[in-house]
């Protein structure tokens, strides 16, 4: 056996410390790409209006804040889509979690960081029949974490609002780098009963109560934002989502050629007053 020489030894050594480090440095950038994916997909869905199980407020870029009701709201409309589609609810990566069985109880994850923005200062409050969650997303920790802010979640006794919830989707994000409408879509299956079938239900009566311009914009934001999640659903779920998404285009273009038309009327008589204006 060849007997290696200290310089030799020094210099493998170097090399292999060398290595180590940009494997950890990759790491990191890997990490850090990850978490700054994360906090777009927070930004865009943070601007939406229009869920019928959720709403978001976004709170600058590392911050989004989920207001989801403990208690299924059931319209005519709503009881009559569900009771005719017999499937479980959405589903990303595991069936279990978004199966119709009991929600599973959520429990504190004591291994998790505190948020940037402390419970004792937090604004937002919850009526009695509301959740409201921080969905973290600071960079120096690596991974996205979710904390109860206001109401109380059945089965969860932490009186400690600084610890973050132990939720399947954000639990092992590193390797399985759920989205932000995963994790919300656990959210809304934890808190709301009877559990939705739908995490993503739209809030048409929402949208058509809203003035022309801002249904046109708002139901646009929502067909992107549909077409997205229903890629990574199951067939089930797909199809839910598929129904809305249809109603939702249809009334996106109606809405878009309502105001075409407007905008074409106002133009007109604008040019009508300017000929008025040049013969006299």
């Amino acid at each position: 056996m060849r007997e290696i020489r200290l310089p030799e030894y020094n210099r493998y050594r170097s090399l292999s410390d060398e290595l180590r480090d940009q494997n950890r440095l990759l790491v990191l950038e890997a990490a850090k790409n990850a978490m700054d994916q994360f906090s777009k997909e927070m930004l865009r869905i943070g601007t939406l209006q229009g869920f019928k199980h959720f709403k978001c407020y976004l709170r600058g870029r590392e911050e989004l804040l989920v207001t989801v009701p403990r208690v299924l709201v059931q319209t005519a409309e709503a009881t009559e889509a569900e009771a005719a589609a017999s499937y479980g609810i959405i589903s990303v990566s595991s069936n279990e979690l978004y199966s119709s069985s009991p929600a599973k109880r959520i429990s504190p994850d004591n291994r998790g960081r505190a948020p940037a923005s402390p419970a004792d200062k937090e604004t937002a409050r919850a009526s009695e029949l509301e959740c409201v969650f921080l969905i973290g997303a600071y960079v120096r920790y690596k991974s996205p974490y979710v904390w109860l802010r206001s109401g109380d979640l059945d089965g969860y006794t932490t009186t400690d609002r600084d610890v973050p919830l132990k939720l399947q989707t954000t639990t092992d994000w590193t390797n399985a780098q759920s989205t932000v409408w995963e994790v919300i879509a656990e959210l809304v299956s934890v808190t709301t009963k009877p559990k939705p079938r739908n995490a993503f239900s739209v809030d048409f009566s929402l949208l058509e109560s809203l003035p022309l311009m801002n249904s046109m914009l708002a139901s646009g934001a929502l067909v992107r934002m549909l077409q997205e999640i229903s890629k990574k659903s199951s067939a089930a779920q797909d199809k839910l989502i598929l129904n809305d998404l249809q109603r939702l285009t249809s009334m996106h273009l109606i809405c878009f050629t309502t105001a075409s038309e407007h905008f074409r009327e106002c133009e007109q008589e604008g040019e009508g007053v300017a000929d008025k204006s040049r013969r006299r």
